[in-house]
């Protein structure tokens, strides 16, 4: 079928119309998608100059605030408990008395220790006196024996023969025999009285640390108390014991009360193994508690321990901080971060850590304006800039590879360096800024 000539014109304009949109659609398109694309990618590689200053490396953690002395004591003997001289809060000096037990049976086996250490006195005096007879009769028969001997009449006779039948040397080693044995029972009379007076002693509960009460874990009229009186301690500076605290037949384990020196505290925080080789005694940290995260506390590394703690799979160690000064409104159990500088370098060559490539053994870096790249030899490896002890020289100009420091949190390593931020790239979004233009508060220190 033939359509007419005024149907064709109508269908010739709609398909020009259609073509015109299309190529509308694609130039748009175009420009919107691909002038972009190029655009951004002229920009994601901003400049950077190499700059002369102080580079640090630290690693991070965070932990509690703890008391660097805490003891948990308990009774040595066990007993009823009949008084409690303290209460939560409470500041104590050490060796004062916090609690007492029924001293009942304890006292009577000290006037029974008394009674048997009298008998012993007694029975040492006496064989002392045996042992003087024994040997001034032995003088006697010596001095008998060596004067002329008259004829001896009848009586004489039937006397002397009864006196030679007791030899005086035998009479002497019975007697110090017998002496020796009542010593003996007077030293174990008077180990068995010292004995009784500790054991009276022991139902006095005292502080073995100066500080201050954070628990009592007891009540008057409940059973507390070891019978083995062992006292175990766990940690750096703590004491801690196993009781029983009944009341009926319950028992809790733990000492009877809590005690912690709260003007004395410090921090305690678990590292992943990857960082706690890099951390040893006596580094400088900064510490941060969440509760006023505003303030840095400077702290030292005290220890790291030796044997490590597995969770879920994650092997860390424990490390301990002290604190120089604390602030008045610390309290024992805050939570506290920790940043430990694990290694430092001074004037030194560095570059933002985003222009090295590393590959193996071998890292490099990207030359500004087509110059290639370069093979450098590194040093301190801070999570935002890098040290370069060779391949570059101050001043140079080198691309940030992988991604841009001046965006954001680009600048927060920047304030705190020996050295000024020279050159200054222009940023993707047209930021100003880069490792040129970085002013931040540097709480990690070019890290």
């Amino acid at each position: 079928m033939v359509l007419p000539r005024h149907k064709l014109r109508g269908l010739s304009v709609l398909n020009v119309a259609l073509v015109v949109i299309v190529l509308t659609i694609a130039v748009t398109a175009y420009l919107l998608f691909f002038r972009d694309e190029s655009e951004a990618a002229s920009t994601t590689r901003p400049t950077a100059t190499v700059a002369r200053g102080e580079v640090t490396a630290s690693v991070s953690s965070s932990g509690t605030l703890d008391s660097s002395q805490s003891a948990s004591p308990q009774f040595e003997t066990s007993g009823t408990v009949t008084a409690i001289y303290v209460k939560v809060g409470q500041v104590v000096a050490k060796g004062a008395a916090i609690a007492k037990v029924d001293a009942t049976a304890a006292e009577r086996q000290v006037r029974i220790a008394e009674q048997n250490q009298i008998a012993a006195d007694n029975s040492v005096e006496a064989a002392e006196e045996s042992l003087t007879n024994a040997e001034e009769a032995a003088e006697a028969a010596e001095e008998a024996a060596a004067s002329p001997t008259p004829t001896p009449t009848s009586g004489q006779t039937q006397q002397q023969s009864q006196t030679q039948t007791q030899d005086p040397e035998v009479a002497v080693t019975n007697a110090k025999a017998s002496l020796a044995r009542a010593k003996a029972d007077k030293e174990q009379a008077d180990q068995n009285m010292e004995a009784a007076e500790a054991a009276v002693d022991a139902t006095t509960l005292k502080a073995p640390i100066a500080g201050t009460i954070t628990a009592v874990n007891g009540t008057v009229g409940s059973v507390a108390g070891s019978s083995s009186g062992s006292t175990g301690s766990s940690g750096s500076g703590t004491e801690t014991g196993t009781s029983s605290s009944t009341s009926g037949q319950a028992t809790s384990t733990g000492g009877f009360v809590d005690i912690a020196d709260l003007k004395s505290l410090q921090v305690v925080a678990a590292f992943p193994e990857a960082d706690a080789i890099k951390i040893k005694a006596k580094q400088s940290a900064t510490v941060t508690l969440n509760a006023d995260p505003n303030t840095n506390l400077s702290a030292t590394l005290v220890s790291v321990s030796p044997t490590p703690t597995t969770t879920n799979g994650v092997v860390s160690y424990s490390a301990t901080f002290s604190l120089a000064k604390l602030p008045a409104t610390a309290r024992i159990g805050q939570t506290a971060n920790v940043l430990v500088q694990t290694a430092k370098a001074t004037n030194a060559l560095y570059v933002p850590s985003t222009a090295i490539v590393t590959s193996g053994t071998t890292s490099t870096v990207t030359m500004a304006n087509g110059g290639g790249s370069r093979e450098v030899q590194v040093g301190v490896r801070g999570d935002s800039f890098t040290q370069v002890t060779s391949g570059l020289a101050e001043g140079e100009q080198i691309e940030l590879l992988q991604g841009a420091i001046g965006t954001a949190n680009s600048g927060q390593a920047g304030q705190g360096r020996t050295g000024q931020f020279p050159g200054g790239g222009q940023l993707p979004g047209g930021g100003q800024g880069g490792f040129g233009q970085g002013q931040g508060q540097g709480a990690n220190n070019g890290r």
